[in-house]
């Protein structure tokens, strides 16, 4: 017998379904046909099955190989195959009686090297039927009965799957131009189908659904995407590289780019445990996957604006890992290379430095030439890859005060918890590094706390820059203009800025006595921005005694690509989310104050949380998936108390400019008809004798739009 069509069918582990399967087959009004099953490393009764079926019928053969993967199992199978056009199905589905003959008639008269099919899903568990148009979308060819991508190259992909099992392909095609299946334990056969299907310059397609694709069983090959999520990636690469090689990809660029990105999201969400996404996004930003430049054309390129997101939402989600990473990698490690020599400091003056050389050493000398000359400058030099390490160590020679400590990259909040731990101070002032300090601010701030005895001081600053223009609000943003006491409660002081909206919350405008920070364990929350938000606030409403002095001794510089002048980004929102948490573990503090100071303090967290939520609104929609790289108690409170928001937010605000818009609608009409009525109210006061016809008028006007109205009044006017 001379065959026409090899059906080539990889088993694993199937004994359940793969009688049904064969006996489909055999059952076939084609009868020139062969099938070809190679068993790969089955450890149930499959390979019995395969045997005892060909026993029987002499079309069947069987081969055996190691569990290596489908991909494997079909190339074998590509080799042994004799007939005109080879047909990849799977095991455990079934397929109609006449697909064979069907197929074939095509190809015979079509002579083409591709038939595209459909196919329908089957539920094993509930035995429903379920029509799958995206399989083959038939609509997408109509009037071509015969195509190539030529055709349709902005859209080729999406015409089908890559599932090779509604299709069959002309052998002679894919020995010549050598097309295989991949040897990836998941997606191996995406890049044989779409490699076959661009090459090819005859593809037609028959109306029908020929395949009843089995779902609901626990041997599907999806189910391992989590024990293998990375195949998509080198599958996608290797179309890549192969469109290149064959000179054709300019002419699929753009469905390539759609599929890519489509494929990217669907095995996202097709892939469930953390572990698995996360070595997806990671891998999807650290290999050669961003050299396909998927997401480098401008928004009007892509035809499937939701996926595009997606996708660059994963970039954000990867920097959002990359950001917990390095904080799960904060410690306490750190050199100190140098000890201040002063024994007993009256202030200590912890100073993070990270790529600042620029400013660095106008900061230094604000500090050096303080004219309080009983302290101790702890300089932290956060992994700094500029000269700033250079330029510290250059001015420690020269001063005996000055402290060294060196470690890697560790953020602003864990350089000035390992600076206070080093310090000896009796009061704590913490200076950034790029900003300046009034020559007498220390000198009269010690005094000032001690005469008054208090746990913290206040004062103001200015603002400066020399690079960019500062607006109104950030040039007086540190200048307090409402009246303090010198010296009160904290809680006090507290309410009164609140009330005069002056709280800020900048640890650079602040000196705090040394033993009331070890009181309350009160650190910088290492990892995140705004980290001056819960550290500030627990601060001044904890200080027994606080005063506030009327001076301006800090200056504050303003540059590009500071954290001050950034662009807001999800880690921005991320810091106000948890100094939220910061503030709210220490509600067992907050019963000792009145209802009214309580109400103050939880009025201020509120404050906090809002920022974050405020600012998660205003992020675009790849930005907003960020909060999906947190874990997964983390990532449920953060939606609940911050993304949700955002969300509802969104809706209200088009929901109320809806309402604007029919408000507005409704009192146009309304000043039309009140024209109107006064104009009739007019003509009824001249003309008494049309009173009564002016009465029915009214009930009329009622009645009629205001178009109809002003046409109405118009042909009256005329009479």
């Amino acid at each position: 017998m001379e065959v026409k069509i090899s059906v080539i069918i990889p088993v694993y582990n199937i004994e359940k379904y793969i009688r049904q399967c064969l006996d489909s087959l055999l059952c076939q009004t084609f009868l020139e046909f062969e099938i070809i099953c190679i068993n790969d490393g089955s450890t149930d009764q499959s390979m019995k099955i395969l045997q005892e079926y060909s026993q029987k019928d002499n079309r069947i053969s069987v081969y055996h190989q190691e569990h290596f993967n489908a991909g494997i199992a079909r190339n074998l199978g590509i080799e042994k195959a004799q007939g005109e056009y080879l047909l990849f199905l799977d095991g455990d589905d079934f397929f109609e009686k006449d697909m064979l003959d069907r197929i074939y008639k095509k190809g015979y008269e079509s002579q083409a090297q591709i038939i595209l099919y459909g196919a329908r899903q089957y539920d094993e568990r509930t035995h429903v039927y379920k029509e799958m148009p995206s399989y083959f979308r038939k609509d997408k060819v109509k009037g071509k009965e015969m195509f190539n991508h030529y055709d349709f190259c902005d859209d080729f992909y999406s015409i089908t799957t890559p599932a090779p099992w509604t299709k069959a392909f002309l052998k002679k095609m894919i020995i010549d131009e050598n097309i295989r299946f991949q040897s990836l334990e998941n997606t191996n056969d995406a890049y044989f189908t779409f490699i076959a299907l661009s090459i090819a310059q005859k593809i037609t397609w028959i109306d029908a659904c020929f395949v009843n694709y089995r779902i609901g069983t626990n041997n599907n090959i999806q189910n391992n995407k989590d024990q293998y999520p990375l195949c998509f990636i080198q599958a996608y690469r290797a179309i890549y590289d192969e469109l290149h090689r064959r000179h054709i990809y300019h002419e699929l660029e753009k469905s390539f780019v759609k599929q890519a990105l489509s494929s990217t999201v669907y095995c996202m969400n097709t892939t469930y445990t953390e572990k698995a996404k996360k070595k997806i996004i990671y891998a999807l930003n650290e290999c050669h996957y961003l050299d396909m430049h998927l997401l480098d054309y401008d928004k009007s390129f892509y035809m499937n604006q939701k996926d595009y997101m997606f996708v660059k939402g994963y970039k954000c989600i990867y920097e959002t890992y990359k950001m917990l990473d390095k904080n799960r990698k904060i410690d306490n490690n750190y050199k100190l290379c140098q000890r201040s020599q002063i024994c007993y400091p009256k202030i200590s003056v912890i100073i993070p430095v990270y790529n600042v050389e620029k400013y660095l050493s106008v900061c230094i000398e604000s500090i050096i030439h303080q004219t309080l000359k009983d302290i101790e400058i702890i300089f932290i030099i956060d992994g700094s890859q500029d000269n700033c390490k250079e330029i510290v160590e250059n001015y420690a020679k020269h001063d005996t005060r000055i402290t060294v400590i060196t470690q890697r990259n560790m953020g602003l909040s864990a350089s000035r918890n390992h600076g206070y731990r080093e310090a000896k101070g009796k009061y704590v002032y913490f200076m950034d590094s790029d900003d300046l300090l009034d020559i007498y601010a220390l000198e009269e701030l010690y005094t000032f706390m001690e005469v008054n005895n208090l746990d913290t001081v206040y004062f103001d600053g200015d603002s400066f820059s020399e690079d960019i223009e500062l607006d109104e609000y950030l040039q007086n943003l540190y200048h307090r203009k409402a009246y303090y006491p010198k010296m009160c409660q904290g809680i006090e002081l507290f309410m009164l800025m609140r009330d005069a909206k002056e709280f800020r919350a900048s640890v650079c405008l602040q000196m705090t006595k040394k033993q009331h920070l070890d009181k309350y364990q009160l650190k910088f929350h290492e990892g995140i921005l705004h980290e001056d938000n819960a550290f500030s606030v627990l601060n001044m409403i904890l200080s027994y005694r606080a005063g506030y002095v009327h001076k301006p001794y800090f200056k504050r510089r303003y540059r590009q690509d500071s954290i001050m002048t950034k662009k807001a980004t999800f880690q921005n929102s991320y810091g106000y989310y948890m100094g939220y948490n910061d503030l709210m573990k220490y509600q067992y503090l907050y019963n000792q104050f009145s209802t009214e100071q309580q109400k103050y303090i939880y009025q201020m967290i509120s404050r906090v949380l809002t920022n974050g939520r405020d600012i998660y609104a205003k992020l675009d929609d790849a930005q907003k998936m960020s909060y999906l790289a947190l874990n997964m108690e983390e990532r449920h409170n953060f939606y609940i108390l911050v993304a949700s928001y955002g969300y509802v937010k969104d809706e209200l605000i088009i929901r109320q400019n809806k309402l604007q818009q029919t408000y507005d609608e409704k009192y146009e009409r309304g000043v039309i008809i009140n024209e109107l009525r006064r104009e009739i109210t007019s003509i009824t006061q001249e003309n008494r004798q049309i009173k009564k016809e002016n009465q029915l008028l009214h009930k009329k006007i009622d009645k009629m739009n205001p178009l109809k109205w002003i046409h109405f009044i118009k042909e009256r006017f005329k009479r």
